[in-house]
């Protein structure tokens, strides 16, 4: 993943802060990694200061997943990473479900994901007024003047333009989950743009507009709506189906999305489904128990460095592990 940093220095540091990662205690900020390492001045350095490029390094990783997984989907996460304080970077406060709010990062990641496994390849930070437009807090964080404050809707969609291409011949869904944060019409319409079949969930608004599904009386807590027309920016009228995942209870729906996918089964749908609560899973461990939600750093490209490491070293851990599974 590191040989294209220019300088054996930093590719040191690369495998330095990789091992401090996956063997350090506790919360993963370079401070607290310092008994993993020797140059915690070095790290620093490598990590907030360093111009080191990370896109090179998350698509060698894309490649790495792609050549040693059996991809089934493409599952874009979206991620509320709760911060202390106001000076890290892309920090502002967003509201919550229940009615309050939080301090909090928003993140989008792509997650490779097959039966059992997923892995994030690559992210996107979600930067608000604050930080996508005054120049004081971009010159404080180094933001990049090619990076703006832009939607949800189409951080998610330049992530899929950046992800690993499906074999050909092969297809490859994608599942996107935004959780009610963008224009799901906007959304649809770029997914279709690049041609692929999707899941895309309703905000809390549409679910609750979604009112011509019923809950299964027995089996799998999954109902399919007929297909329906919608019509789309730029496309005119599409034809989609529904897809509603119900509570235990089958009182109310979990989740609703909207698919193109018009031929599937309830459990073709509930597989995919699967692979969605694997990616889940897989950004729960990354936040946990890997380090993405301990970085403290001011910076956009040390958010961007850090991120890059941490998908690194879980990406290790999760091969190496299934290597050493008996087959």
């Amino acid at each position: 993943m590191f040989a294209t940093l220019p300088r054996s220095d930093q590719r040191r540091c690369a495998t330095a802060y990789l091992r401090a990662l996956l063997t350090s205690p506790g919360r993963k900020t370079v401070r607290a990694m310092t008994n993993s390492t020797t140059d915690l001045q070095a790290l620093q350095q490598f990590v907030n200061a360093s111009p080191w490029d990370w896109q090179p390094p998350r698509q060698a990783l894309g490649r790495l997943a792609a050549q040693r997984m059996n991809l089934r989907a493409t599952v874009v996460e979206l991620a509320l990473v709760p911060k202390y304080g106001e000076q890290i970077v892309g920090v502002h406060r967003r509201p919550t479900p229940t009615g309050g709010s939080v301090n909090c990062q928003v993140a989008l990641g792509t997650f490779l994901t097959e039966r059992g496994r997923s892995l994030p390849v690559d992210w996107r930070l979600y930067l608000n007024r604050a930080w996508g437009e005054d120049e004081a807090h971009r010159r404080r964080a180094r933001v990049p003047d090619t990076v703006r404050r832009r939607p949800l809707e189409d951080l998610a969609l330049e992530l899929l333009d950046h992800a690993p291409r499906p074999h050909p011949g092969r297809t490859r869904p994608v599942i996107l989950d935004l959780r009610g944060n963008a224009d799901t019409r906007r959304a649809a319409a770029g997914l279709l743009e690049r041609g692929t079949d999707f899941l895309l969930s309703l905000g809390p608004g549409e679910r609750s507009r979604a009112n011509v599904l019923k809950p299964p009386v027995r089996g799998p807590l999954v109902t399919l709506a007929s297909p329906a027309r919608l019509d789309l920016p730029g496309h005119g009228p599409g034809r989609f189906r529904l897809l509603a995942q119900w509570s235990p209870a089958r009182d109310r729906p979990r989740q609703v999305w909207l698919t193109n996918l018009l031929d599937g089964s309830a459990n073709d749908f509930l597989a995919l489904l699967r692979l969605r609560n694997t990616a889940g899973e897989a950004l729960t461990a990354i936040s946990e128990d890997y380090g993405m939600a301990d970085f403290t750093g001011r910076s956009f490209p040390g958010w961007n460095h850090h991120m890059t490491l941490v998908s690194a070293a879980y990406a290790l851990d999760t091969l190496q592990l299934a290597e050493e599974d008996p087959p």
